[in-house]
């Protein structure tokens, strides 16, 4: 009888730590280990679907997306599912494979064809959702935005990549939900998981999106290698910057393989000689240095430094003859401007050239970027003094670069900067007296009226200048090869500026002309929509 009570004692307790464990077990799942469960569930359910956005925006200036602006189709279909046939049918709705994971193959397209989708659906089992997507194949701005890494969405490059930060707050993987046979579940849409920090991530740019789309259109004939910026003087902000050829944000991959360069930001990572742009800082620096404006030399159609002779192409076999440092600036006269380098030195030219911008980053953060350079004294030295004062030899800027340099001039000489984001705090430091700004700018409302751009269709019926500009061509390669691309940079309106243009055409033998069209449809939009 003893032994059945101790029996029965011992019983009692074994059943009472297996149910202490089973309580303690279903406080766990309940309580503590719910959050993991059911993780655990959800990934095992869960079909990731790449290819919609899942970051936080990127605005314009006006509140306008620039990004995630269009919805796209995603077509979700089992591997044991698809063959020739879907695969047919897939490419006949122009939909391109964004995707695969467990047991589903995920596709994209841009528009939904109802015949095929029926098809799909009824045939091949396909689950077709709708979502927003990231980018456009033609995506607006798409240098500048840059793009992400398809493996976790993190940013790669331009606006992407120095934003990373603030548009990962945003959610980072969108899936749709599945049972436990791996089949969809009907009405449960899709499934966003937050990103680490929590929170909707946004970025608002300095760019105008309409403007953008225009100057992406005016550029969209140009086959060669083109860059435009466009800034807003009394701010510094950038409105507009493009460049050709473009590329497609959802083809990263073919693009690396290609290698065509359609991934370089040409506005701020294209380094180029500036040419004859280059006498805007030639004029300043002999300006500050106390050489007056009616200064004279005599152009005889060419300079000989050494052994170099540098011809003046403009004043024909002759030359210009004795002129002053206005009519030299409006008709880009070589032979002039060297002497006047001579005369400034190039100690001061280079000083100026640093002052105003040139041989450093022009934007804050921004990562796809280059300093382009600065001519040293070596480089200056004897015949150099002739290629540094028409903006040639081993001098190199960027587009952007040119844009900044103009804005000084266009802003009675004070530098705003460039600004690619609202948030940044506009700051402002005097490069140049009023007085010399004002100089420059009337020589380049000259250049339109009556120099080398009067036959760019910049010149208003009454006869003033519509847009004042400096006019620029460049040579690279061999001299012998005679390869050249072209600048215009300037402001509009002529007397009263608001804004920059600046624009590169590049190519194996391009000039200032061939910027010109660019220029003159930037130029009329600007005056027709922001009065």
């Amino acid at each position: 009888m003893e032994q059945m009570r101790r029996n029965l004692k011992r019983v009692v307790w074994i059943l009472a730590v297996l149910i202490l464990a089973l309580v303690v077990r279903l406080f766990w799942i309940q309580i503590l280990g719910s959050e993991d469960l059911k993780q655990a569930v959800c990934d095992q359910s869960l079909i990731s679907l790449q290819g919609a956005n899942t970051r936080g925006l990127i605005y314009d200036r006006n509140g306008l997306p620039m990004v995630a602006d269009h919805k796209r189709y995603l077509y979700i279909i089992r591997k044991k599912d698809m063959d020739f046939q879907a695969a047919k049918l897939l490419a006949s709705a122009d939909a391109e494979e964004t995707g695969s994971g467990g047991d589903y193959y995920v596709y994209s397209s841009r528009k939904y064809k109802k015949t095929i989708g029926k098809k799909l659906c009824e045939k091949y089992n396909a689950y077709i959702l709708q979502a927003s997507c990231r980018y456009q194949d033609h995506q607006t701005a798409a240098n500048l935005i840059g793009y992400v890494n398809q493996g976790d969405s993190s940013g790669a490059a331009g606006l992407e990549l120095m934003c990373d930060r603030q548009l990962s707050k945003s959610c980072r993987r969108l899936y749709a939900a599945a049972d436990v046979k791996g089949n969809l579940l009907p009405g449960r849409g899709l499934i966003a998981e937050s990103g680490k920090n929590g929170g909707r991530g946004e970025v608002r740019t300095t760019i105008d999106k309409k403007l953008q789309e225009e100057v992406e259109t005016v550029m969209a004939g140009y086959e060669d290698d083109c860059a435009v910026v466009v800034i807003k003087k009394s701010s510094g902000d950038v409105l507009a910057m493009a460049c050709t050829p473009a590329f497609n944000p959802n083809d990263i991959s073919g693009h690396i393989a290609r290698s065509q360069n359609e991934l370089l930001n040409k506005a701020t990572q294209g380094e180029y000689a500036p040419g004859s742009v280059f006498k805007i800082v030639v004029a300043a620096a002999a300006l500050e240095a106390g050489i007056p404006a009616d200064q004279k030399f005599c152009c005889t159609g060419s300079v000989t430094l050494g052994s170099l002779e540098v011809r003046c192409k403009t004043g024909g076999e002759e030359g210009h003859g004795t002129i002053g440092m206005q009519e030299a600036f409006a008709q880009s006269c070589n032979s002039y401007f060297i002497q006047l380098g001579q005369r400034t030195g190039e100690n001061k030219i280079c000083e100026m050239a640093k002052k105003m911008g040139l041989g450093k980053r022009a934007l804050k953060k921004y990562p796809q970027q280059s300093t382009g350079h600065v001519m040293t004294d070596q480089e200056c030295s004897g015949a150099g003094i002739g290629n540094l004062s028409i903006g040639q030899g081993q001098m190199l800027v960027t587009p952007l670069q040119i844009a900044r340099m103009t804005a000084i001039v266009a802003s009675d000489g004070v530098d705003h900067g460039a600004h690619i984001l609202l948030s940044e705090k506009t700051g402002k430091r005097r490069i140049l007296s009023k007085n010399t700004a004002r100089q420059i700018r009337s020589m380049m409302c000259r250049v339109t009226e009556e120099g080398t751009a009067q036959n760019m269709g910049l010149v208003d019926p009454d006869g003033s200048a519509a847009a004042a500009v400096k006019t620029g061509t460049a040579q690279y390669g061999r001299q012998e090869d005679g390869n050249s691309y072209g600048w215009l940079t300037g402001f509009t309106p002529c007397k009263n500026p608001e804004y920059i243009v600046t624009v590169f055409a590049g190519g194996s033998d391009r000039t200032a002309s061939d910027a010109g069209p660019l220029y003159r449809r930037i130029v009329k939009y600007l005056n027709s929509h922001y009065d």
